[in-house]
């Protein structure tokens, strides 16, 4: 039995040019880059209504309602965080994090990775900052 492929192909040519037009379309029509538009205000007055925004700024979300919050920053030396790391490592907490069987973090398993963390690395920070 042979089929004849002629008539599959009319039908494919047929399809294709009845589709070309929805193909080719107004590319400026659905264009995703953003068109430039020229702002309405000044440098000047956008600082300006800025400045007036921020003194009457919500304090809603801040820490004790103090409308600026302010970051605290600590740092530790390499040999800390390195401390740290090995002790995530011991405690089993990075085979928990990144293992393929989700955690819970109310399981007994955590519980006791993150105790076993939290004591190896009050030990081992503690060394490598009398270092």
């Amino acid at each position: 039995m042979r089929i004849a492929r002629t008539p599959f192909a009319l039908i494919a040519l047929a399809m294709a040019a009845v589709s070309s037009p929805a193909l080719a379309g107004n590319y400026a029509e659905g264009d995703p880059r953003p068109a430039a538009t020229a702002s309405q205000l000044s440098r000047a007055d956008v600082a300006h209504e800025t400045r007036d925004w921020m003194a009457t700024a919500p304090a809603t979300g801040y820490p004790e309602g103090e409308a600026r919050a302010t970051v605290t920053v600590s740092q530790k030396t390499r040999a800390q965080v390195q401390a740290e790391a090995e002790a995530w490592v011991a405690s089993g907490m990075s085979q928990m994090a990144y293992g393929e069987v989700p955690f819970d973090t109310a399981g007994p398993a955590y519980r006791r990775a993150q105790q076993a963390f939290n004591s190896l690395r009050a030990n081992s920070t503690a060394a490598a900052s009398g270092q």
